[in-house]
């Protein structure tokens, strides 16, 4: 039998499934697994039902259950899971993690792993500055102008797709978590008091910040020395483990308004099966595998992974190896925010993240862009209250 599996093109996202499989393929014998990549910007936009027929397993995020759940295209696993098994995940789960890919009744994947909007930095660069870890976005302001007269910079992921993720981010930071049930996406003072701080960190970030994701954040901040700090990034725990130089330290985000990173936006990623897989039982037995406590401290993150286990997080060995990155970013994945997942929503957050990346480059207005992502997240949550000036910023 063999189970056909993709997830997403980074050492984080296939290496692990890969050096994994041979251990799961020793205990079951009859099976073979077998397990392609997709790039990170199809990981976040494609359709995945273009993939069902392809392929058992999906690594997904939690996003597309929305669309899952309305068009049948992933196994609802709840009915596949003992009440005890349910206890287990709750009990092990990263934040909201587990809680993420419950939608409309159904559970459309298994946490595997946890991430979510968290600060780093070099600590040799910022000593040299002899200057403390930011605690507060005005302390990250500070940074980047004392970093400015040696030549060096903070970093901001803030490409289309992170800079949504930083509007969503700072509007649950600053106490007005955008919810799932709304039609105003957002109140406009909100969004003002937003965009505000954003072009504040923009102005004083490293020019390729708005090309940027985390990945090529992290690539300059170990390949140079000249960047010194990202106040907000998902976090990859590749980038601190022993065995890399220089190594980057991971913490809590720091608060635009709540203390201690509260409400940065949940990334990571769920293991969900295909409705057209023809082995669905044993591609649903894989994934409880691949998703136990002791796997996920163990080989999957021997192999790079980035567990969704909080067993794993707080296992003491795990968190020694990775340099302190579990340890130093708990907190804000405890009280990490959970965007909306509607059938819909991912069209809209890549739509509104094109905006408000064309905002922080100042070739679209503040006043222009919160009007349209009003008027947007209307039509992608209403289909039939389309309008046909939502359709286009200028």
């Amino acid at each position: 039998m063999l189970l056909k599996g993709l997830t997403w093109d980074h050492p984080r996202g296939l290496t692990p499934l890969v050096g994994g499989a041979p251990e799961y393929q020793r205990q079951r014998p009859h099976v073979t697994i077998h397990w392609d990549k997709r790039t990170l910007r199809e990981f976040g936009e494609a359709p995945i039902e273009q993939y069902l027929d392809r392929y058992d397993l999906l690594i997904v995020d939690h996003p597309f259950v929305g669309f899952a759940a309305r068009h049948d295209a992933l196994v609802n696993l709840a009915p596949f899971l003992t009440a005890a098994e349910k206890e287990r995940f709750i009990a092990d789960s990263v934040g909201p993690s587990w809680k993420s890919y419950w939608y409309a009744g159904g559970l459309w994947a298994l946490p595997i792993d946890a991430a979510a909007q968290v600060a780093s930095y070099r600590p040799d660069l910022l000593a040299a500055l002899s200057t403390a870890v930011p605690e507060t976005l005005e302390q990250v302001i500070d940074l980047g102008r004392v970093a400015r007269t040696t030549g060096r910079w903070i970093v901001v992921p803030a490409c289309s797709t992170d800079a949504i993720s930083l509007f969503f981010t700072l509007t649950a930071n600053l106490g007005h978590p955008i919810p799932e049930e709304t039609d105003v996406f957002v109140e406009e003072t909100v969004a003002h008091e937003v965009l505000g701080r954003l072009h504040s960190l923009i102005a004083l970030a490293h020019p390729k910040s708005l090309d940027w994701n985390p990945i090529d954040v992290y690539n300059f901040m170990t390949a140079t020395s000249n960047g010194v700090y990202c106040p907000y990034g998902f976090g990859y725990s590749n980038y601190s483990r022993a065995g890399r130089s220089p190594r980057l330290k991971f913490t809590n985000a720091p608060a635009a308004g709540q203390p201690g990173g509260v409400g940065t936006i949940l990334g990571g990623t769920g293991v969900a099966v295909s409705r057209r897989s023809s082995y669905a039982q044993e591609a649903i037995a894989y994934a409880k595998w691949l998703t136990t406590p002791q796997h996920q401290a163990g080989r999957y993150f021997q192999e790079g992974g980035q567990p969704a286990s909080l067993a794993a997080w707080t296992d003491p060995e795990v968190d020694a190896a990775a340099g302190q990155f579990f340890s130093g970013t708990l907190l804000t994945l405890k009280m990490s925010y959970l965007r909306p997942r509607f059938d819909g929503f991912v069209r809209f957050f890549e739509s509104a993240g094109i905006g408000i990346n064309r905002c922080l480059r100042g070739t679209v207005d503040d006043v222009s862009l919160v009007r349209w992502l009003n008027r947007q997240y209307i039509q992608h949550r209403r289909p039939s209250k389309r309008s046909p000036e939502a359709e286009e910023l200028v």
